[in-house]
């Protein structure tokens, strides 16, 4: 790592140290200061957005200059099941478009605590169901998701494999929250390296989605079984907390015969791509997330 690229994230991982938690803003400001946030990382100009709704679901299109028109990227964002729209990660999923010379749809589901699990999950299906009932014949179709998007992604995957139902060309599951019990050993291996999260807000957070057995299958969605399902690429930081997550969903997907590329990134933190305006390393792992979509559409 160079000089710069290391002073760089040190002054990123300053900041977010200092950050604040839903516990200590409240979850309606915790919300608005992630959108706010996002003013510093402005989408590229280049791209064409169209915003429409999918059943009542707000919904935008983002469409690089250069992309292959038969590409689709269904887009769901993190935020920990609490926060996170459209905007805030408007400009991690431009990026990943560009990359990826796709076509990508963002959208806003359903948060919690006022809409709890299964409501968010509900409106990924729909949005799903909307692009194979628009697109399946002529389009390959792939998913992605960062944190809790990346875990209603892979639950949104669980149940189209348990129904039969087309199967999306590949995934990408960025530093996913996989396992709400948050019972893995990285929690403690990793405690104070990674800025973004903790154990006690997470299984916090936990119980604002629901209220329900956390180790439901469609809430902590590495509980079900991939027989069958299509490629991954799985990508999480050295210092993450989560960092089990992705390892222990990589191990079982390979004994279920899936082909999965699982990718640990030097002394990266969650979801490090979000800063991919700042970050080298953000900029690198979103270029291999649009090679990987490339080779399997």
């Amino acid at each position: 790592m160079s000089k710069t690229t290391s002073h760089i994230l040190s002054a990123i991982l300053e900041h977010l140290k200092s950050s604040p938690t839903f516990e200590s803003t409240g979850i309606e400001q915790y919300r608005k200061l992630l959108e706010k946030s996002a003013a510093a990382f402005k989408p590229s100009t280049t791209l064409v957005t169209k915003s429409f709704s999918i059943a009542a679901i707000d919904a935008q299109w983002l469409i690089p200059l250069q992309h292959n028109e038969n590409r689709i990227i269904l887009y769901t964002h993190g935020g920990g099941y609490i926060a996170g729209s459209i905007n805030s990660h408007k400009d991690l999923a431009s990026r990943i478009a560009v990359a990826a010379e796709a076509k990508v749809l963002i959208y806003n589901y359903r948060l919690a605590p006022e809409h709890p699990f299964p409501k968010g999950l509900m409106d990924v299906k729909t949005v799903y169901q909307w692009l194979i009932d628009t697109y399946c014949h002529t389009y390959n179709i792939s998913l992605a998701g960062d944190s809790a998007g990346a875990g209603l992604t892979l639950a949104l995957l669980a149940g189209l494999l348990n129904d039969g139902h087309p199967l999306p060309v590949c995934s990408v599951l960025i530093s996913p929250w996989i396992d709400l019990e948050c019972k893995n050993n990285s929690f403690i291996e990793n405690q104070g390296k990674d800025p973004m999260l903790h154990q006690h807000i997470l299984k916090k957070t936990a119980r604002l989605y629901t209220d329900k057995d956390l180790s439901n299958p469609m809430i902590s969605p590495i509980n079900n079984n991939f027989s069958g399902s299509s490629p991954f690429l799985i990508q999480t930081g050295e210092n993450e907390v989560l960092a089990d997550d992705s390892k222990l969903l990589a191990k079982k997907l390979k004994a279920a015969g899936v082909s999965v590329q699982l990718e640990i990134w030097d002394e990266m933190f969650h979801v490090w791509h979000y800063f991919a305006r700042y970050l080298s390393q953000g900029r690198q792992a979103i270029q291999q997330i649009g090679n990987f979509i490339k080779t399997y559409s």
